[in-house]
């Protein structure tokens, strides 16, 4: 039998680790926005520039994953995985180019929250931002760079699964009182939680 972490990644993940970076990218534009340290330097100019560039990645995350909730078949099978396989194929191109952001977006939010990545943040929002909310890890951007752990390393071994996994990690079945469509939001938490060991305890830094 295939272990989980050899298949490519179900749609319910997609949908769960998407979440999980808007997420991080909306407190990033929130700092970026509103600095909590006036005597920290970054010229207003480059500060507009950087959020827009991250609201823009936000939106095009949302518009991919919204425009095909709203059109996802309800009644044929074969066309609903379809669909999700071309969300699949979206998302990753996203998933690259936060990749390769996170790295300066850490840098600069330890310059603007004034804290470390690792360890001892300076405050709740920078914990969260870097390892994540309820100290879970793996949904922290930590130092951005996927070698030093949380989620650059999670969307890094997404995009490697997909790449090279036997077979499709099976979706988490609706529950038998679902409508007939369910929401993203319901599927992920579902999925979240069905996975909360794993979440726990694979990927972390300590």
């Amino acid at each position: 039998m295939v272990a989980q972490e050899d298949m490519k990644p179900s749609y319910d993940e997609w949908m769960y680790w998407t979440q999980v970076i808007v997420a991080r990218l909306t407190t990033v534009t929130h700092v970026y926005g509103n600095p909590p340290h006036a005597d920290v330097f970054m010229s207003e100019r480059e500060k507009q520039e950087k959020l827009a560039q991250t609201v823009d990645l936000m939106r095009r995350l949302h518009n991919l994953t919204d425009e095909n909730e709203l059109s996802m078949p309800a009644d044929n099978a074969d066309e609903a995985h379809a669909h999700e396989l071309r969300l699949i194929e979206g998302l990753q191109l996203l998933y690259r180019e936060v990749l390769d952001r996170l790295p300066l977006l850490s840098q600069d939010m330890q310059k603007l929250l004034k804290s470390p990545w690792y360890d001892d943040c300076a405050g709740k929002l920078a914990n969260i931002l870097f390892r994540g909310a309820l100290d879970k890890e793996r949904e922290g951007i930590g130092s951005g760079m996927p070698e030093n752990g949380r989620l650059p390393t999670v969307i890094e071994g997404l995009l490697e699964r997909e790449a090279s996994g036997d077979g499709r990690v099976l979706r988490v079945k609706k529950p038998p009182q679902a409508p007939p469509f369910m929401r993203r939001e319901e599927i992920a938490r579902l999925w979240g939680k069905r996975n909360s060991a794993f979440l726990r305890s694979a990927g972390r830094v300590d």
